[in-house]
């Protein structure tokens, strides 16, 4: 512990949120620690330049926020702006922004179908962030399209520093060369690889995985961190412990696996769409990252909502037919109408409901109904038997 003239200050790359719980975020590291009142208004006079009485029960405290590089010693006060209203509950934790339909690629499963191109406007992007800090948010997910085709995208990225928040871009890769790797400020760029050259450019079309490959490393090289993101198709169902050889090689810390739903152009290219059974084990190649969920009762979406090229909010983006609003209404207003559904109103009823939140609303609504089980995770989690959902799986 100090002399006594000295101040604790909070990292720069921290953040107190006041969630359904007080906590610490790293933004950096993307570490989200829950605090107690106590720990919170210590730390929360902390951050307003005051040096706080340090009590013999603070000590042990202090020296893990120290430990974990989450705050420092400091001799002079060091002031950060802070929020300490409550966030809404349930809590906006990740926001994601299409800014703009866009794309320079035609995937053949893109869910959003053919350009309108539409670009949200940069007054529209700033006020987002500036809504998105304002209720406590932990990351912004910006996506399109291709977001880098926005017409105003380095504006928006010489802001994304300035915002306590976790900033990531979802990008092809295609248009990630050494020099722009560089002139990226998100802390996180999530390339989508959907399979080895084979299974890949199946989707995204002939050349496009040399040109992802290549903006891995040039991402790696900028130092930014990073993350892919796979779907499952058809054409790479047997690619898997090849990819998964390729990312361990690559030093990839998150792999992100998901199947596409039948929307936009998968719509014209039903081959490629697996099969339940197929994909559900697959699922399970992902590893890293994670949602910081809250103790709150709710299926997927709990946390989360997409705000479209076009200005309409939604419960995410597979939901943009049924918007909640336009974002000039404000993000709260629309926050605020986003349905959610509980746990306890899904017809799951099996042993890992806890764990896997009832998989993905959307699918759920396109297979059966929206309350019905995610088949796919159904088989991801072992559920199924002969090809039929498990006696405790069944509709209660």
């Amino acid at each position: 512990m100090p002399a006594g003239n000295e101040f604790i200050a909070i990292n720069p790359h921290c953040a107190l949120k006041n969630l359904e719980e007080p906590c610490l975020y790293d933004i950096k590291n993307d570490e989200l620690y829950e605090l107690g009142q106590d720990a919170y208004q210590f730390l929360l006079r902390c951050s307003q330049g005051e040096r706080p009485v340090v009590r013999k029960e603070d000590e042990e405290f202090i020296q893990y926020c120290l430990s974990e590089n989450l705050a420092r010693w400091a001799d002079t006060p060091l002031r950060k702006k802070q929020f300490v209203h409550r966030s809404p509950i349930p809590s906006l934790r990740y926001l994601e922004l299409q800014l703009t339909d866009r794309c320079n690629l035609q995937c053949r499963h893109c869910y959003l179908g053919e350009s309108g191109h539409h670009d949200i406007s940069f007054a529209q992007v700033l006020r987002v962030m500036e809504e998105l800090e304002e209720m406590q948010g932990l990351r912004l997910l910006l996506s399109g399209g291709e977001p880098l085709l926005h017409p105003q995208f380095w504006r928006i990225n010489d802001l994304l520093m300035d915002y306590d928040f976790r900033s990531v871009l979802l990008s092809n890769g295609n248009l990630i060369t050494r020099e722009v790797a560089k002139k990226l400020r998100a802390h996180e760029v999530q390339v989508s690889l959907d399979g080895m050259k084979e299974g890949h450019e199946l989707l995204r079309g002939r050349g496009t995985f040399r040109k992802a490959l290549k903006a891995i490393d040039h991402l790696q090289e900028a130092g930014i961190q990073l993350s892919v993101a796979t779907m499952i198709h058809k054409g790479n169902l047997k690619e898997f412990d090849s990819l998964a050889g390729l990312l361990e090689s690559k030093g990839i810390r998150e792999w992100n696996v998901d199947v596409p739903c039948m929307e936009g152009r998968l719509k014209e290219n039903e081959n490629l769409c697996p099969s339940p059974a197929e994909a559900g084990p697959l699922l399970n190649y992902g590893f890293g990252g994670g949602m910081h969920a809250s103790k709150e009762n709710y299926g997927c979406g709990a946390h989360l909502c997409a705000i479209m090229s076009s200005g309409h909010v939604a419960k995410c983006g597979l939901f943009a037919q049924t918007p909640v609003g336009v974002i000039d209404e404000g993000l709260r207003a629309c926050w605020e109408r986003v349905p959610r559904i509980q746990l306890k109103e899904l017809t799951c009823n099996c042993s890992v409901l806890e764990e896997c939140r009832g998989g993905c609303r959307y699918r759920a609504k396109l297979e059966g109904g929206i309350l019905d089980p995610d088949v796919f995770q159904c088989y991801a989690r072992g559920m199924v038997k002969g090809g039929e959902l498990d006696d405790d799986q069944e509709g209660s």
